[in-house]
């Protein structure tokens, strides 16, 4: 039981305390706990394993949960209110607890340990740094091994292995595959503009274990805001995406809602940390794979659940494309992706074009005419292979029909000199991150034409000096040079396997 003051009739000689509080359970701790599926048991054990990250030794216990929830300690020492807050991610006077009147019922027994977060102490301030530094240490370690971890986390989705990609990294649905290659212009696309928010957003305490510390008293409250101060790409922008939300191949049709990038960081790249941290043993400059992936320890994998289901978390349509050379020896080209540019897929062999399904620009206008996969390829390849600024929603709306080199693929599409295909949907096991996977297929002359000013390097990467035959002995080198991405090897895969519908 909470201590109590003695009564007047004990003590006559000092002045009577105003009677104690009545006991009022605290309803909002209790319902911030069950909302994240906790029993008082867990959420004892969550805290004191919180404040162990925090360098501090305490053991919380199931009885003291009770006693908060109950109203029996009506203002925890600050200690416990610090943890808490940081546990759910919210302020201190948003868990329910009602600071007392003076003499009534307040807090914990004295004694106990106090929790200083702010950074009032080279100690604290060491601390802080130690934190962030080891987060910096498991990002730049994830940056060089993400083949291997997404070939490792693949294991985790035995049900959504692909036949013929096993090892690659790359998941699916069975549903999310077509039988064969559609054309793009058999594809309706819908636009959702009233969907509610993803269940999962990456802010919430299973995620709290990626995000260090930004100061002594709080960790970054998203890991957008982590990689912005500590890690920051050469590209990284908050712009606006497009949301995919579902996929019917037998319409065939593809629905869409509206995110932010950084809400895909927040759910991929938190993904992708979480797992190299518990799966990448690093000794100095020596990085170790661990042989077998577990989900034990994943607390925010565990909360995304099946990577399929779209309302839970939010999947950003990325478009991937494979082009070829048609002709006589078709070949195809790829794009090695620099870790120190992108914020996510840096380090490995991607295809290109390759871009987030995004607007051009943030002027309203401009959603009708952008929200089209064939136009989003298009500025792909205008920025990718010939270098032209981005176009990246700070300028006016698109003229496709005024401006080049749209004008020039417009025609050859119509022409049948340019045939697209989508070959499906596929997910990086490690990220959770999806690819729309197109291939485009390019008559020799019109390709010559279209690339004769190629680039050999752009913001976020190189370009190989030459293309790789599109043949089955080149496709095998390219999957056991252990650098393809998993969108990259399922293109390839797909492809490969409809080459007589795609190049004849």
């Amino acid at each position: 039981m909470g201590q109590s003051r003695p009564t007047a009739a004990i003590r006559p000689t000092v002045k009577p305390v105003p009677p104690e509080e009545p006991r009022i359970a605290n309803d909002v701790l209790i319902d911030l706990r069950e909302r994240n599926g906790l029993s008082q048991q867990d959420l004892a054990d969550e805290l004191t394993s919180l404040a162990t990250q925090n360098g501090r030794a305490v053991q919380i216990t199931r009885k003291t949960i009770s006693r908060w929830e109950r109203g029996e300690v009506v203002w925890p020492q600050p200690l416990y209110r610090r943890l808490l807050a940081e546990f759910f991610n919210c302020a201190g006077d948003e868990l329910g607890f009602r600071r007392p009147r003076s003499g009534g019922r307040e807090q914990e027994p004295a004694g106990l340990p106090q929790f200083t977060f702010a950074p009032t102490t080279p100690t604290i301030e060491s601390h802080v740094e130690r934190d962030q530094d080891a987060w910096r240490q498991v990002r730049s370690a994830l940056g060089r091994n993400r083949h291997d971890l997404a070939v490792l986390a693949e294991s985790l989705y035995p049900d959504y292995r692909v036949p013929g990609l096993k090892n690659t990294g790359a998941i699916s649905a069975p549903n999310w595959i077509p039988d064969e290659p559609i054309t793009l212009d058999e594809i309706t696309l819908t636009l959702d503009g009233a969907v509610p928010e993803p269940t999962i957003m990456g802010g919430g305490p299973d995620s709290s274990a990626v995000r260090p510390l930004a100061t002594a008293e709080t960790r970054y409250r998203l890991y957008h805001d982590a990689v912005r101060d500590l890690a920051a790409p050469r590209l990284f922008e908050n712009r606006l995406c497009f949301r995919l939300l579902g996929l019917d191949w037998q319409s065939p049709g593809m629905r869409f809602g509206q995110m932010g990038f950084f809400d895909a960081i927040d759910t991929n790249e938190v993904l992708a940390h979480e797992f190299a941290a518990h799966h990448l043993v690093l000794d100095g400059d020596k990085e170790t794979l661990l042989p077998r992936a577990t989900i034990r320890g994943l607390k925010f994998r565990k909360a995304v659940a099946d990577p399929f289901d779209l309302d839970r978390r939010p999947l950003m349509g990325a478009i991937g494309t494979l082009t070829i050379r048609g002709g006589d020896s078709p070949s195809v080209i790829l794009h090695q992706r620099d870790s120190g540019s992108v914020a996510g897929g840096g380090g490995m062999a991607h295809l290109l074009p390759a871009g987030i399904f995004q607007p051009s620009s943030v002027i309203p206008t401009a959603l009708d005419a952008d929200f089209s996969l064939w136009r989003n390829i298009q500025r792909e390849y205008a920025e990718e292979l010939l270098g032209h600024d981005e176009y990246d929603g700070s300028g006016k709306p698109i003229r496709y029909d005024k401006l080049e080199p749209f004008m020039s693929m417009d025609k050859a599409l119509h022409a049948g000199h340019i045939r697209v295909f989508c070959l499906g949907v596929t997910l990086d096991a490690l990220t959770l991150a999806g690819d729309i996977l197109t291939v485009a297929v390019i008559a020799p002359e019109t390709y010559d034409a279209m690339f004769a000013n190629a680039v050999t390097a752009n913001p976020e990467g190189a370009m190989p000096a030459r293309a790789f035959p599109f043949e089955e002995n080149t496709l095998t080198w390219l999957r056991e040079s252990r650098q393809l991405s998993p969108g990259a090897a399922a293109a390839l895969h797909f492809a490969w396997a409809n080459r007589k519908l795609l190049v004849g």
